[in-house]
């Protein structure tokens, strides 16, 4: 297992684990921290978008090395 598929599990444990939280304290106070919500969610999905491209171009590169 490679860094990149850690940083990706680590990335969905943590998501589900916030999930399940908000959903609790939703259901205890009736409410929720919405800019905490919101900046969490974006912070996950730009780090999902990087891995993405960082995966992209090492597929790239490898592809190129590989027909040279």
């Amino acid at each position: 297992m490679n860094t990149l598929d850690k940083i990706l599990i680590g990335c969905a444990v943590a998501v589900l684990i916030f999930t399940v939280t908000m959903i609790v304290l939703f259901c205890v106070f009736q409410s929720i921290p919405d800019t905490l919500v919101e900046c969490f969610f974006a912070l996950f999905t730009s780090e999902a978008f990087i891995s993405f491209l960082i995966y992209r171009l090492k597929k790239k590169a490898a592809e190129k090395n590989g027909k040279s």
